[in-house]
């Protein structure tokens, strides 16, 4: 505890809880989730339910003008992946600048971060604690000094909606941040909802009632990978349910712009052929032709983002896993490439989206 300080609670309406869609409250905590935790069953029959409770682009944020503060947490360890192990962190940014990027103990236990010397002055400042991407995080408070003035985030900025996997979660960048997703909603001022589930990316109906459900002025798919790698669709059942998630989301999103994508060049995935099911270049190109359907049908704000447009052969060596252990993700560099490449896209696609 901070000298002479005060527990704020986690479930204190002073802070806020951006980018979460649904809070548990546990052992006195806060869990964020990223799909209605009562219903998180339904959304997973088959298992993998704890990746929806990685609050992969969600932010606590408030204002103070404490010059430092702490915050309790609980946290478990990610799961085992091929290739370098994640690094647990929570990034803090104070008025959107990068101040630290604290690592997380994954013990379940519950500890204590310090962050101190804060840049600026006065209780307006915004902090903002980006969670981690691929563990689960419980708040239990944030410690203040006892005269510090605390107020709610009340800001508002357009609203993000991306639907995507494991690359999209955030596996292969260095912090919560840097994540691409993070990155492109950072430079172009959006309020980031991520529903992206590694290995959870199968155009689900209950994920296309949940985009449809959630308030946004921004939505984006970036599907295809998991379909493949599990050979969970085929030539026969992937345009049929990728023409049905969009006319979900469509049901209350009539006119929002609506970018889909496929997945980016792999230059070990993009020579193979189907054999019998889906290669990821005929993904990519029934993914194409669903979004051309649908705009002849008068769809005129659904776009197609081509992911070999966002990251091409060049990329081979952007990957964390060495190559016997078959590439999948990209490393930080290729986030950075991967976000500058689709914030071009939605400025190209969506020119009016506002900036704060």
């Amino acid at each position: 505890m901070l000298e002479a300080g005060r527990l704020i609670r986690a479930d204190d309406p002073v802070l806020t809880y951006r980018g979460a869609v649904s809070l548990q409250e546990v052992d006195g905590g806060i869990l964020p989730w990223r799909i209605p935790f009562q219903e998180r069953h339904l959304f997973f029959p088959e298992g993998s339910v704890g990746r929806a409770a990685m609050p992969s682009g969600v932010r606590i944020t408030f204002r103070t003008d404490a010059a430092g503060f702490a915050f309790r947490y609980a946290a478990r360890p990610a799961h085992e992946m091929p290739g370098p192990p994640e690094n647990p962190q929570v990034d803090v940014r104070v008025d959107g600048k990068p101040v630290a990027s604290l690592p997380l103990v994954t013990d379940q236990g519950i500890h204590t971060c310090h962050v101190g010397s804060l840049p600026g002055a006065g209780a307006g400042r915004l902090v903002e604690l980006w969670l981690p991407c691929l563990n689960q995080f419980t708040l239990h408070g944030v410690e203040v000094p006892a005269d510090a003035e605390v107020s709610a985030d009340t800001t508002s900025a357009p609203r993000w909606v991306h639907y995507g996997s494991s690359e999209s979660q955030g596996r292969g960048a260095l912090s919560p941040s840097r994540n691409w997703t993070a990155t492109v909603a950072t430079e172009l001022g959006l309020d980031l909802t991520s529903l992206a589930i590694g290995a959870g990316c199968y155009l689900q109906p209950l994920f296309a009632t949940l985009l449809r459900d959630l308030p946004a002025d921004l939505i984006t798919c970036m599907v295809g990978i998991n379909i493949y790698g599990t050979r969970a669709l085929n030539q026969f059942t992937y345009r049929p349910n990728l023409i049905g998630m969009i006319r979900i989301i469509r049901e209350r999103h009539p006119s929002t712009p609506l970018l889909i994508a496929s997945h980016h060049h792999s230059p070990w995935h993009d020579p193979l052929k189907g054999d019998g099911y889906l290669s990821l270049v005929e993904v990519r190109e029934q993914t194409r032709e669903v979004v051309e359907l649908l705009r002849a049908d008068g769809d005129e704000n659904l776009h197609y983002v081509h992911g070999p447009s966002l990251a091409g052969p060049e990329t081979a060596h952007l990957y964390v896993e060495p190559r016997h252990l078959d590439p999948l993700h990209f490393n930080q560099e290729g986030h950075d490439l991967l976000a500058a490449a689709f914030r071009r896209k939605v400025e190209e696609l969506v020119p009016g989206l506002a900036r704060v």
